[in-house]
């Protein structure tokens, strides 16, 4: 599997999933971007060579010009001077460069394009790991309000397991009956003072009935003895 494959399928795993298993998703997030990142750049790398080794054809067949002028002047000078033989040898030095050249312009041509096609894939992935980082931002975000929410429904089934609110109210009622019961005893002894004020009233009636009974008792015993 080449470089680019890796990276492309390494952008374009199951994130949730990967979330769903991870103990950690935040850092497991964190993980799986940095590791993409790390592939973007040996990518980088790859380019840069490639790029090179483009600058390096062209400079060879820049110099292998200047190579096929300098033997084509030199072969030139021979013959004006009659010397065949060395008119020759650069000649044979010229063919050298040129079919060189050739071989260089071929290999340019191809490199020209493969530089083409490792910056066109280059320029993707930067892209994918750019919507990486911010899908990592997203799930993070959403993690975090996940747990934020788990916990507050953790809290909530907690109250209803043992209910502070309801201890309130039940303290609340407790209150309230002792102050019913407060008011009762109140009613009652005041109810008491009453019929004791009552209870005084009748005894002081009878008491009051029995002086005069007496007194009367006292006259009619006194008539008697004064008839006799």
């Amino acid at each position: 599997m080449g470089l680019f494959s890796k990276v492309k399928d390494l952008l374009q795993a199951n994130t949730m999933d990967l979330i769903s298993k991870a103990e950690d998703p935040e850092k497991m997030l964190n993980l799986y971007v940095e590791r993409a990142t790390e592939e973007v750049r040996n990518f980088q790398i790859q380019v840069n060579r490639a790029l090179a080794d483009k600058i390096l054809l062209e400079e060879r067949i820049e110099g292998l010009n200047k190579e096929i002028k300098v033997r084509g002047e030199q072969a030139e000078l021979a013959v004006q001077q009659g010397k065949d033989d060395l008119a020759r040898n650069a000649l044979t030095y010229k063919k050298q460069a040129e079919i060189s050249k050739s071989d260089y312009e071929s290999q340019l041509l191809e490199q020209t394009k493969s530089v083409k096609d490792l910056r066109d894939n280059l320029r993707v992935l930067s892209e994918k790991l750019e919507k990486a980082k911010l899908e990592r931002n997203d799930l993070v975000m959403r993690q975090r309000r996940a747990e934020t929410m788990k916990k507050a429904n953790e809290a909530v089934s907690g109250l209803s397991s043992h209910d502070p609110l309801g201890d309130f109210e039940r303290m609340k009622d407790r209150v309230e009956r002792m102050e019913a019961e407060a008011k009762a005893s109140g009613t009652m002894v005041h109810t008491s003072t009453i019929e004791r004020q009552f209870a005084e009233l009748e005894a002081s009636k009878v008491n009051s009935q029995i002086e005069d009974e007496l007194v009367k008792l006292k006259q009619e015993n006194k008539i008697e003895l004064n008839k006799n």
